[in-house]
């Protein structure tokens, strides 16, 4: 195809000689920059439009594998072949390679892109294909999905194709097949699923849908309907310091054990007696008391963190409804929850407290 392009290019640069036969006068620069683009793009669309060799090539494999009674593998490449080169042959194969796969209602519209192309181009194959479609109307099956009380937000999806609200209530034609037919609601909820089977003997299927019915069967859950909403952001904060106080009390319990085991080892023969201390003993006696006066500090801190983190827990509002009264359900389904029903104050209360001896918390409330 390249070559193509190469001519396009030549023929856009004229000679004097071919200005004067034309008697246009001599292009200008911009004129000439101009055919060549719009040559250029035709010559690019030449060279970008069907392969024949390769659709007659396929063409043949899908007669091939048709002789052979294998239509699932045949069809493909009368479709491949056709979109390299739409001849109406082709479009008249494929047509009839489906309908012999089973697939009737996809045949059915075949024969009919078939008699428009025939239209188009005024081909005596016309009334031939006309009279294939007219054949298969009596086998044809057809889907009616009915919407009743349609709720906003709420799709409905054939074979994982979203039908539009003007496609309900109407005939569908529809290949005798197993057909998904799924009802979900825009925040991923699946409402409603059924395998449809569909046969080839011309029935009619309804499916009817009460989407209200459908959505009143599956509430929507909110941010108060969460059980993971009961750990509100100030419990949460109350878990992390209680956590970081609890960290430092099991710390400074190290620390202590650490004092008695240094004082253990200033109590030793070789190490203090009556009061006097080897250089080993005096060593020992000094970390005793660094680990004792470390210990107590962060045992101090460690008190404090997990007191205020038990009170932040203990006395974080509950957001777990008080009664089947605290919420009611809407007509379309949703749910509205009242939050001066449900949201109140805990009974609980924890005071921490801390003094020169030690420190603790103090936990009240009522029954």
């Amino acid at each position: 195809m390249l070559p193509n392009v190469r001519v396009a290019a030549a023929l856009v640069v004229p000679s004097r000689w071919t200005c004067h036969r034309m008697k246009l006068g001599c292009l200008s620069i911009r004129t000439r920059l101009l055919i060549t683009a719009s040559l250029l793009v035709v010559a690019v669309a030449d060279a970008s439009a069907g392969d024949p060799v390769a659709a007659e090539a396929l063409f043949q494999q899908g007669k091939q594998l048709v002789a052979e009674r294998k239509y699932a593998e045949a069809c493909p490449k009368y479709d491949a072949s056709y979109k390299l080169d739409p001849t109406l042959g082709t479009l008249l194969n494929l047509a009839d390679c489906y309908e012999k796969a089973g697939r009737i209602a996809t045949s059915w519209s075949t024969w009919g892109a078939a008699m428009e192309q025939a239209q188009r181009d005024k081909d005596p194959r016309l009334d031939y294909a006309k009279e294939r479609r007219e054949a298969l109307f009596p086998r044809l099956p057809k889907v009616v999905v009915r919407v009743y009380n349609a709720v906003p937000g709420i799709d409905v999806l054939w074979d994982g194709a979203k039908l539009a609200p003007g496609a309900f209530g109407s005939e569908m034609p529809t290949d005798p097949l197993d057909h998904k037919l799924v009802v979900r609601r825009d925040d991923g909820v699946v409402l409603f699923e059924k395998t449809v089977r569909v046969t080839d003997d011309g029935k009619k299927t309804e499916i009817p849908l009460d989407m209200v019915a459908l959505n009143r069967a599956h509430p929507r859950r909110s941010a108060d309907d969460d059980s993971s909403s009961a750990w509100g952001p100030q419990r949460k904060a109350g878990l992390v310091v209680g956590g970081i106080g609890l960290a430092a009390l099991l710390t400074a319990g190290g620390l202590e054990l650490g004092a008695l085991l240094k004082r253990d080892e200033a109590n030793e023969a070789n190490a203090c007696v009556d009061g006097f201390c080897t250089p080993k003993g005096m060593e020992s006696i000094q970390a005793a008391r660094t680990y004792a006066e470390a210990g107590q500090w962060i045992g101090l801190g460690g008190i404090i963190a997990f007191s205020v983190g038990a009170t932040l827990f203990f006395a974080a509002p509950s957001t777990s409804p008080a009664s089947p009264g605290a919420s009611k359900q809407t007509a379309n389904g949703r749910r509205v929850i009242d939050r001066h029903r449900i949201l109140s104050p805990s009974a609980v209360w924890v005071s921490p407290w801390a003094g020169p001896t030690g420190g603790g918390f103090v936990f009240g409330g009522k029954l």
